[in-house]
């Protein structure tokens, strides 16, 4: 029998950014750590000592997952996942939108994304290209953790939600265990499964829910730990758990379910070192190592083994010296050897039930190979529809590669016509400027206009009067000229009566008055 220990980690990597997630890819053996911001990604083989990350450009990175050597997914904060070359990951596609968890497949190929509907979806590589297609599982899944030949989905229900194990990597196909949750596990959101065990937990609480699955049996015990969990990998034996407060800690079957009122005891327990504390745990196993990468808040990568102590061995036990006996007699022997004799025929009899079982057995399998070979046809059958499947993705692919170039078209045109648009309601702002200066000047223009036309009324009433005088004026003209001509003719008879009597009667002063008066009136008639 023997014991997990946890070594001291060493530094591998260091990110330059806190580290969000981590992928493995156990088919190349190559580990993927991502930081958020800014946004970069490490991959690098699960043998090296050090590593370089790359920059990941209009990306809030938030999780992972390797599909191969050359090609990885990565979810941003917004929700949207994206196909990242790691050769080029300028040239990084979006694949689908609103997604709330990304699930890597150890087995790379393929991933599963849970929206924030709770509706699950099958990101796979084929051609060069990833596509999604959803899968159909009942209930709206909240949690899950995609392993190697084996899926485990959370999904709501009564108490804590419904665990099930999905054989394979095909979740349709229906689950093989299922296990109700305690309801203090309600507002678990994480989960991590292996071999024997699965957890299920929340980042920064205490609690943990333990299933232990045996075949198509599992069972749920939810337990207390000794501080608020950061992170937790299951590997083939045991349960590694990252705490908050930088201590990792090793619990195996014996410790998680020893009695006890308080926190559960782990089996090893070392200090993650290095600068922040761990976020992110990853385990690995390679030609049967089995290695724990720890990210921290401030970009470090570390790895710390896991050794396997074998217990020392049991004292033997020491065998007690049998009796010496006296052999059977002849009559004993005789009374045995019938016994015998009839235990054989009871053998013989029963011998001959089991041949007619296996002639029945045999049938069977005729059927079963019969049944066996109409389902490998099926399956030749669904394999030549998915390459269909296959190409018809591809082509859809292409055509949304062509949709996309033209939606940036469109957006380039959109960014011209909202230059433009506001050129216009610059020109507009102006023009509405003028038009109140404009209305500022019409309405002077009017107050000039009233007092204008209230001159133009004194001025008519001025003519009026000026006309008035006039009349009155003419009228004192005629009356003086009839005056004059009466005066003409009162000097006309006088001279006519008086003669030169006048003349030579009135003196020359006399004489000069009278012609002023005459001609003052004739000036005035004038």
């Amino acid at each position: 029998m023997s014991t997990s220990h946890l070594e001291s980690p060493r530094k591998i990597l260091d990110l330059g950014a806190g580290t969000t997630a981590s992928a493995w890819l156990g088919t190349t053996g190559l580990v993927a750590f991502l930081t958020s911001r800014p946004a970069r990604i490490a991959v690098t083989p699960v043998t090296a000592t050090s590593g370089d990350a790359i920059d990941l450009p209009r990306i809030t990175a938030q999780e992972v997952a390797l599909l191969s050597k050359d090609v990885a997914l990565v979810r941003d904060k917004e929700g949207t996942v994206w196909s990242v070359p790691l050769g080029d990951p300028y040239r990084v596609r979006e694949i689908v939108r609103d997604m709330r968890t990304l699930l890597p497949r150890p087995s790379g190929e393929g991933a599963l994304a849970i929206s924030d509907e709770g509706r699950v979806l099958s990101l796979s590589l084929g051609r060069g290209e990833v596509g999604a297609r959803p899968v159909e599982v009942p209930g709206r899944v909240r949690a899950g953790d995609a392993g190697d030949g084996v899926t485990y989905l959370l999904a709501e229900g009564e108490q804590g939600g419904q665990l099930r194990v999905y054989p394979g990597t095909a979740p349709e196909r229906g689950p093989s265990a299922r296990v109700t949750l305690p309801a203090g596990a309600a507002e678990f959101d994480q989960v991590r499964g292996g071999r024997v065990y699965c957890v299920v937990w929340k980042r920064g609480g205490a609690g943990i829910c333990v299933v232990t699955r045996d075949g198509e049996r599992a069972e749920a015990s939810l337990v207390t730990l000794e501080a608020p969990i950061a992170d937790a990998v299951v590997t083939d034996t045991s349960v590694v758990v990252a705490f908050a407060n930088g201590k990792i800690a090793l619990y195996d079957a014996a410790s998680l379910s020893a009695p006890s009122e308080g926190p559960k005891a782990p089996v090893s327990t070392t200090a993650a070192g290095g600068k922040g504390r761990p976020r992110v745990l990853l385990a690995t196993t390679t030609k049967g190592a089995t290695s724990i990468w720890i990210g921290t808040a401030e970009g470090e990568v570390m790895r710390a083994a896991v050794v396997e102590v074998a217990a020392a061995p049991e004292p033997p036990v020491a065998e007690l010296a049998a009796p010496v006996v006296q052999g059977p007699s002849k009559e004993e022997v005789e009374a045995l050897r019938k016994e015998v004799e009839a235990l054989r025929g009871a053998l013989d009899a029963r011998v001959g039930e089991l041949a007619s079982v296996r002639g029945e057995l045999s049938e069977r399998v005729g059927e079963l190979a019969s049944v066996k070979r109409e389902l490998d046809a099926r399956v030749g059958e669904l394999a030549s529809v998915r390459g269909e499947l296959d190409a018809r993705v591809g082509e859809l692919a292409s055509v949304r590669g062509e949709l996309d170039a033209r939606v940036g078209e469109l957006a380039s045109v959109r960014g011209e016509l909202d230059a433009r648009v506001g050129e216009l309601a610059s020109v507009r702002g102006e023009l509405s400027e003028r038009v109140g200066e404009l209305a500022s000047v019409r309405g002077e223009l009017d107050a000039r206009v009233g007092e204008v036309a209230s001159v133009k009324r004194e001025l008519g009433e001025r003519v009026d009067e000026l006309a008035s005088v006039k009349r009155e004026l003419e009228v004192s003209r005629g009356d003086l000229a009839r005056s004059l001509e009466d005066l003409r003719e009162e000097r006309a008879k006088l001279e006519r009566s008086l003669g030169k009597r006048i003349d030579g009667v009135l003196p020359d002063r006399v004489r000069s008055g009278l012609d002023f008066v005459v001609s003052l009136v004739e000036n005035r008639r004038r």
